[in-house]
């Protein structure tokens, strides 16, 4: 469940782990560099590459290009900080994982979709309109 050390860590919180491959709709107002972050994760995620990702608590590189994102804290109407850490924590618990677990975008892959869609993904996710999730049943 870990991989090479000497490569970069990307670090995401996990509803960003989880999510971001199957979202087909672009947050529209968010900003140039969100977006350079967002597809960064989505590609990542869809691919399933060998890159290290650890699963942390909090704030992580897409919110801080996210202009909703104000003092290390996210700040949007559709779900603050804490709201959104609530979220994570579902997800954490769906998937069997905790912060801190290093795995690769792979391993990730292959565990998400053994895993999906989740309950949260059904009855309290907000952008379920726009999200593939359900095809994979």
């Amino acid at each position: 469940m870990i991989a090479d050390q000497s490569a970069e860590t990307l670090r995401w919180r996990p509803h960003h782990i989880y999510c971001e491959r199957f979202l087909t709709a672009d947050l529209p107002g968010r900003g140039e560099k969100f977006d350079q972050v967002e597809q960064k994760i989505r590609e990542t995620m869809k691919s399933g590459t060998n890159e290290i990702i650890e699963v942390i608590e909090g704030i992580d590189e897409l919110c801080l290009a996210c202009p909703l994102c104000q003092d290390d804290r996210c700040q949007s109407p559709n779900g603050d900080e804490v709201e959104v850490r609530k979220f994570d924590a579902i997800i954490l618990k769906g998937l069997g994982i905790s912060y801190g677990d290093r795995m690769t975008a792979q391993e990730f892959r292959s565990l998400i979709e053994d895993k999906a869609p989740l309950a949260f993904c059904r009855t309290r996710c907000r952008l379920k309109e726009t999200c593939k999730v359900f095809e994979l049943e």
